[in-house]
């Protein structure tokens, strides 16, 4: 989805834009708007007016926020990186971001950290540079259509590890706390037609067990 992008054996083809669609693809605008629309109807950016966008690749998950808050836009790529559209950019490993403590309200990452070798070593930095939380999205291994991205394609093999379990372990060797868990949407925004995308727009976005993504709220766990 965006893409992030820091092992070394992909450098090549994260850096040549992946298999991604652009950023402002109408489909990309359809799925992007509607995952934002539903962390505000929580009011998961309640209060962030900076956010981090981690593995922000092309820009798909840096141009559709609000415009009162301001997004810096980081990532392994420089190839992916060019392409995105935000003002503030830096090129950084996900796992060693360099900002200080507590600089952003928030910090996200879409479908990052199953393309990283050190997954709880990248939450870890996005929870030190966050003042408020971490927005994670991750694919649900369960869903048919990453299933057979999983099986079928190199860049997307580690998905099939990421259970919710999974996910939450890693999220826990972070040092963080899970406050909210839950499957939702059902765009591909790199593969469905934008007839279809229309259709499947209008759907409820929290999908339990057939969402294509698990999104993840995570906070400072218990020192």
């Amino acid at each position: 989805m965006s893409g992030s992008r820091s092992l070394a054996p992909d450098a090549e083809f994260w850096d040549a834009g992946g298999l991604y669609r652009a950023s402002d693809h109408p489909v990309g605008g359809l799925f992007a708007r509607q995952r934002i629309a539903y962390l505000l109807a929580r009011d998961l950016l309640a209060g962030v007016r900076t956010l981090l966008d981690v593995g922000a690749g092309n820009g798909l998950s840096s141009r559709y926020f609000p415009s009162a808050i301001h997004v810096v836009a980081c990532d392994a790529a420089a190839g992916m990186l060019r392409q995105n559209p935000q003002r503030d950019r830096v090129r950084c490993s996900a796992t060693r971001l360099p900002f200080a403590d507590r600089s952003f309200d928030a910090a996200t990452c879409w479908e990052l950290l199953h393309h990283l070798d050190e997954p709880a070593q990248a939450v870890a930095e996005m929870l030190r540079v966050s003042r408020r939380r971490v927005l994670l999205f991750e694919p649900n291994r369960i869903h048919p259509g990453h299933l057979v991205l999983g099986l079928t394609r190199a860049s997307e093999r580690r998905s099939l590890r990421f259970s919710p379990g999974h996910l939450r372990r890693i999220v826990a060797a972070a040092g963080g706390r899970t406050v909210l868990h839950v499957r939702c949407g059902v765009l591909f925004p790199n593969v469905t037609p934008l007839p279809v995308a229309r259709l499947l727009a209008a759907l409820p976005y929290r999908l339990p067990l057939i969402g294509i993504s698990q999104m993840v709220v995570v906070e400072r766990g218990e020192r």
